[in-house]
């Protein structure tokens, strides 16, 4: 590959950059070299590098702001999620208060039908139980009779 082919202004550009990054690098001290001339090419070079990083930091400040709003639109989902999750928890004790507190009446009333039905069973066995010994055996051995 011969040199010839390449412009001067190109191979000057690269090695601009070699001493820009030995000078980053930390290999040459800052301030050692000082005259460097740069041609008008070199000139349009570095301006399109500089609207190049412009670019970048724009795009860089939209990707925060595009942050800021994922996480203000996370937290709002989250609220949201959990007052759902409150509410919802909130209405099952409530609902399951008023269910029991009417099962409990509903059962009373159950109970006490049930109740003079056993009284009247137990009535109808005593009186049984005068007449065949069997059925008061068993009633006294529950402590019924």
């Amino acid at each position: 590959m011969s040199w010839h082919k390449y412009p001067v202004s190109f191979i000057l550009a690269v090695l601009c950059l070699f001493c820009a990054g030995d000078v980053l690098c930390g290999s040459i001290p800052a301030g050692a070299v000082k005259n460097i001339v740069l041609t008008s090419a070199d000139q349009l070079i570095l301006d399109a590098i500089e609207k190049v990083n412009e670019r970048i930091d724009k795009v860089n400040e939209r990707i925060d702001k595009v942050n800021e709003c994922i996480d203000n639109l996370w937290i709002t989902m989250l609220g949201g999620f959990m007052g759902v999750m409150g509410f919802i928890g909130a209405l099952v004790f409530w609902d399951r208060r008023t269910f029991m507190k009417r099962a409990r009446s509903e059962m009373g009333w159950e109970l006490k039908e049930d109740r003079h039905k056993i009284d009247a069973m137990l009535s109808a066995m005593k009186k049984l139980g005068a007449r065949f010994p069997e059925v008061g055996d068993a009633l006294r051995s529950f402590g019924l009779f």
